[in-house]
């Protein structure tokens, strides 16, 4: 796995868990992404902390951007096991939107928070 940070006050936490609850929701692409991608954000004072979690049916590399008006905060490659929920969580000073935006095997996906 290799990322690089843009911002220096960004932290990057990667958890792995199986995948017991409800897979996450599943994004809305123009053509369908091969994995479930959830996407949440939660600020609170001066931070804003982004998790993305993926989980695909296949073991897949899944290509990961995080991107905050306009500025990449995260960009790394993470591997992805089979039915395995792979999380990443960044936290960033505030910042009222986060978009990430997902590559594997020639498709991609752009998920954004409210």
């Amino acid at each position: 796995m290799s990322h690089r940070v843009h911002r220096s006050a960004a932290v990057v936490l990667l958890a792995s868990a199986p995948l017991v609850a409800a897979a996450p929701a599943q994004a809305a692409p123009q053509r369908a992404f091969p994995c479930a991608v959830g996407v949440q954000q939660v600020s609170i004072g001066a931070t804003s902390t982004v998790s993305v979690s993926v989980t695909c049916a296949v073991a897949r590399t899944v290509e990961v951007s995080l991107t905050a008006n306009g500025v990449q905060i995260v960009d790394l490659r993470e591997a992805v096991q089979a039915g395995v929920q792979q999380s990443v969580s960044v936290t960033v000073p505030k910042v009222p939107q986060v978009c990430a935006t997902l590559q594997t095997g020639g498709q991609s996906t752009v998920v954004c928070t409210p």
